[in-house]
């Protein structure tokens, strides 16, 4: 059995079809779900999620198990999505975890191509430092994140920085 999203296979086949509007509403509770992948061997699960429970976030993460070497970690709101995912990888009672957003077409045996980058826009005159400016040039290169606060405070007027989403697959 195969699945598409508005498209039937033509292998002969039985297909089941979702359109894209219900692939999207059923994904749309995995906003802020990360997934963890430990490169040289992982804990226990309960020691995952002791662990991320102990950060300084303002809601505990669900932790779940996707694989032995990957964790579906669920947060509850962007704040916390973006400390979690900004960092990249983490060191899990000295266990080395890399981080990556979760999207639809995630899969544990395809490497991960999403990621969030710092834009830095040196130079750029003062009047354009402002979130919805800053948001228009960083589209350009990716998905407009948010805007750091020393340069939404104008407090480093030399470097306007934006942090992006970039699917590094994809040309720029």
């Amino acid at each position: 059995l195969s699945f598409a999203v508005e498209e039937a296979t033509h292998k002969g086949e039985p297909a089941l079809i979702f359109p894209q509007a219900a692939v999207e509403a059923l994904a749309s509770p995995y906003c802020f779900a990360l997934v963890g992948k430990f490169s040289r061997g992982r804990l226990k699960l309960e020691e995952v999620r002791k662990f991320f429970a102990s950060l300084d976030l303002r809601e505990n993460p669900s932790v779940g198990l996707l694989d032995a070497r990957h964790v579906l970690i669920q947060l509850h709101n962007e704040a916390d999505f973006h400390c979690v995912w900004f960092r990249r990888t983490w060191y899990v009672y000295s266990f080395p975890i890399r981080v990556f957003k979760w999207t639809m077409d995630f899969h544990v045996d395809r490497e991960f191509s999403v990621v969030p980058l710092w834009l830095q826009l040196p130079k750029l005159p003062l009047h354009f430092f402002n979130k919805e400016v800053l948001f228009q040039i960083a589209a350009m290169v990716g998905n407009p994140l948010l805007v750091d606060a020393a340069t939404l405070a104008i407090s480093r007027p030399s470097v306007a920085r934006v942090c992006v989403e970039v699917d590094l697959l994809r040309p720029t």
